[in-house]
This record gives C-alpha cells, structure tokens and sequence, in this order.
C-alpha cells in the first residue's frame, strides 16, 4: 500500500472491506455491523493479525516495513554520524514548515525541543509551541517546555485539560481513534488536539516515533513483552473459555504480537515492536484523532529521510550507560538547553482511575460500560469474571504491583463495549 508522506512506520493500515469495495482510511465509512467476537479475543490475547481487523467483514492492508538494519562504526565516526543525524532532522523539519507547518507539539523532551528549535529558525516569529496542562504531566518536562520556548523565542500555548472532562471525552476519543485506548493519556490527547484547533492551529509537528526509531527506552522491548505477558494472563481470566481453544489453532499463542507477520521476518525485531507501537498505541491519537477536529499532525522523525539514518545507526551509539539517544542528544548540542538535553527518560504510565482526582466518575463509567448488557453482544467475554475484576481493581491503591495491568485490560475492555455499541447504532462516522 502506498505511504503516508511519512513514510512507512508514520502509516496508518487501510481499511478493506470484505466484498468489492474501495478501502478507506476510516473504518467508519464501511459502516461495519459490529465486532468480530474472534478478533475480539484474538485482540485482548495479542495475537489478532496486522491484516486482520476487529470489525465484522473488514480486513486491514498491512504496511511493509523498512529494510533496513543498524550498522557497525568506529568511535572516530560519531561525530559525523551525529552531524548526518541532525542534517536529516533539519531537512525534514524545513520542509514541513516550507509546507505550512507552524505549530509544534512540546511535551518538553529532548525529541519535541529540537522540533522546537528547528522549526523557530525556520519560520521565526510564526511558530507557536503548545503544551498540555493535564494532571498526570511531568512537572519538570513542563518547566522545560517554557525554556525551550522562551530560547526559541516563540509563542508558548498552555492548553488546560480539567480532569473533569476527560471521562465525558472517553467514547468520542474511542470512536476517533477506532481502537481500544490503554489510558488516559490518549483521551487527553484528544482533547489537547480539539483545543488547538479551536485556537487556530491546523497543521502540528509532534515528536512522535522518536523514541522508536532512536532507541529513546533501552528497556522498551522487554518491558513490553512483560507486559503482553500479564495482559494474557488477565484475558484468560475475562474470556470464555470456548474463545481460547479457539485462538490456538490458528496462531501461535505465545508469540509476541509484533512477530506475527512472516513475511517480517527478515526484519529486524526492533524494527518489528516499533512498527507495532505505533500501530497500535501511538499513532492513532497523533493522525486519526486530530483529524476528527481538522487537525494535521506530522511526525518528522518517522520521515522517510530521518527513519533511514535513525534506524542504520549502530546501537552502540544509541544506547550509553543505559541512556537512551545518546547519538542524537549529542547532535543536538546547542541547539537544546543541556538541562533537556541531557534529561534522562522516565517512562511514566497513566493509571485512569485509580490515581485521577475524578476517581468516582472514571469508576462510575467504567460501571456503565462493563454491565452485562454491554459486554454479552462481544460474545466471548465472561460478564461475571468481569465485574469480579473490577470490584477488585477499586480495591487497589494507584501503586499497587497489579494496578496497571488491570487497567489496561479494563479500559481496553471499555473501549470494545464503546465500538461495538458504535456500530449497532448507526450513527455517522466521528470524522462527519
């Protein structure tokens, strides 16, 4: 299938419809009569195909991954390397802005910084970079984001996201993205997107992708595959049991979801988890979200120029000390403050009820949602087992070892509810 401008891993698959029909990029405009209950289960036990959907009759186009595999250099080469780096950065970011780009997404990391920086010498004046004021952000990386913007010398936008709203915006951030969300994180993203462009912005760089292409978590693929690891044991105990003998069959069960592909297997299997990263979890928010509010979100570091350098680069100058980007945090040098460019990367995951200051209202939803009446049309899921889990989950304390993997499976399981309801409703697509 042809490529976002991006490049591969900044595509979203196509939806294909199951009869003689033309794909579309929303599954919405297929009008799908609900969920597939095998791919409802193949999906919470992470084994549903990238050429698979969740929906009834809808297949997806699988996007072909990159070629290509990281090098070998000599400690003499960094400096160069790190100077090709950067180059490619600021070829991509000059054309995003020569193409209308003036607004950047800044978190405050090192990734969004130098998206900042660039994008201010390119167009100066005429930039504005945009925060988000939700309770769950980093203190620090928010007191970042107001020098990277006072050194820029551009606009700095505040966009205030009251935890009141984000369990209202949880159904509409659901049907956006078309998948299940795993937190809150996306449905604030969903929120912080329509602010904007209330505000004007219609274009937006976003430092998405970096930290898959330049190796930002060292400990990204092993904390994921512990991961899928807890989410399975969790879906056995929600799922019918019919439903996971019949998962067996055909898949590998216990393959991990980003090497589901054959054709794949050449590829190396970083190459593989982030393709499925973003996929599934990152991307959704940044391009199919946005756009259900008008809003063009671009990712300069999974363009095609950028991605080829990133990805060739030898690990050995990616990962030092245990500090992910090391290459690219030196590339950088003067032009992001040594405060954000040396920051170290602490992987933060959003609880989103149990540590939210709206805890009741999270809980009062996710009551509504996971009911009998919601969850038996999806066929495969146990109603009891699961509201046995969730009167366990409001027991939790926020810190609790199980805390997370519970609310991933929770919130996914509301997401499921939330889809298929929007498809027995007939009720046009978010986009219209």
């Amino acid at each position: 299938m042809p490529h976002a401008p991006g490049g591969p891993l900044a595509t979203l698959p196509r939806y294909l419809p199951r009869e003689d029909a033309p794909t579309a990029e929303s599954v919405w405009r297929l009008a799908p009569e609900g969920l597939d209950p095998w791919s409802v289960a193949a999906f919470l036990w992470h084994v549903l195909p990238p050429e698979e959907s969740l929906f009834r009759d809808v297949d997806r186009m699988p996007v072909m991954l990159p070629r290509v595999r990281r090098g070998t250099a000599p400690v003499d080469e960094e400096d160069r390397l790190a100077e090709r780096l950067l180059s490619a950065l600021s070829g991509t970011v000059s054309r995003r802005i020569a193409e209308g780009a003036r607004d950047v997404s800044l978190s405050g990391g090192v990734d969004s910084a130098a998206l900042c920086m660039l994008a201010a010498r390119e167009a100066p004046g005429q930039v504005r970079a945009w925060t988000m004021d939700v309770h769950f952000a980093d203190a620090v990386e928010r007191n970042h984001a107001k020098t990277v913007a006072r050194m820029a010398g551009v606009e700095l936008v505040d966009a205030p996201i009251p935890d009141a709203v984000l369990p209202d915006l949880f159904e509409p951030a659901v049907l956006s993205n078309e998948t299940p969300l795993i937190n809150a994180r996306a449905v604030a993203s969903f929120a912080f997107y329509a602010e904007a462009r209330g505000r004007g912005a219609s274009v937006m760089l976003s430092g998405a992708g970096a930290d898959e292409v330049l190796l930002g978590n060292p400990e990204a693929l092993a904390g994921a595959r512990a991961r899928v690891d807890e989410d399975r044991h969790l879906a056995r105990e929600v799922l019918r049991p019919a439903a996971v003998d019949d998962l067996g069959p055909k898949h590998d069960t216990d393959r991990a979801p980003w090497g589901l592909v054959p054709e794949d297997v050449k590829r190396p299997e970083e190459v593989r988890y982030a393709a499925w990263v973003l996929r599934e979890l990152v991307l959704p928010p940044e391009l199919r979200g946005a756009r259900t509010h008008g809003l063009t979100v671009l990712t300069p570091y999974l363009d095609l120029d950028f991605m080829k350098e990133a990805l060739a680069l030898p690990e050995s100058v990616l990962v030092r000390d245990g500090v992910g980007k090391w290459l690219f945090r030196q590339a950088v040098r003067g032009l992001v403050p040594d405060e954000v460019r040396l920051a170290r990367k602490t992987p933060r995951y959003a609880h989103t009820a149990l540590s939210s200051p709206v805890r009741e209202r999270w809980l009062e939803l996710y009551r509504a949602w996971l009911s009998p009446s919601r969850l038996e049309p999806l066929e495969v899921i146990d109603p009891v087992a699961v509201l046995g889990l969730l009167d366990r989950y409001t027991r939790l304390s926020p810190d609790a070892p199980e805390a997370s993997g519970l609310d991933r499976l929770l919130m996914r399981l509301v997401s499921l509810a939330m889809l298929h309801a929007h498809c027995a409703s007939g009720t046009p697509c978010p986009e219209s």
